[in-house]
């Protein structure tokens, strides 16, 4: 009856070890489907960052060409400023 029962044991401990080493299996497979998750979120975030590095580079093309256009304005309003001040004063006939 000893031996039974030692058996016994050694069989619950066996299929107590396949069943845990079945468990770690089945959390290292979900341990890999997230780190490849992580990985394909990774891409999406970087390429999220490369279109807004481009949106970003022509938005300040964008306000370069304002800043232009307003400095090129302000030079022509000064010299019309300039020719008015120049008639109304008499210098210009």
């Amino acid at each position: 009856m000893k031996a039974e029962s030692a058996n016994q044991r050694v069989s619950d401990s066996e299929k107590s070890m396949l069943k845990l080493s079945e468990d770690i299996g089945k959390m290292a497979d979900r341990i890999g489907l997230m780190a490849d998750r992580i990985g394909t979120m990774a891409d999406r975030i970087l390429e999220t960052q490369k279109i807004q590095n481009q949106n970003i580079e022509h938005t300040q093309k964008s306000m370069l060409e304002v800043i232009n256009t307003m400095n090129e304005q302000l030079k022509a309003n000064n010299k019309i400023m300039e020719l008015l001040i120049n008639k109304s004063s008499g210098l210009i006939k």
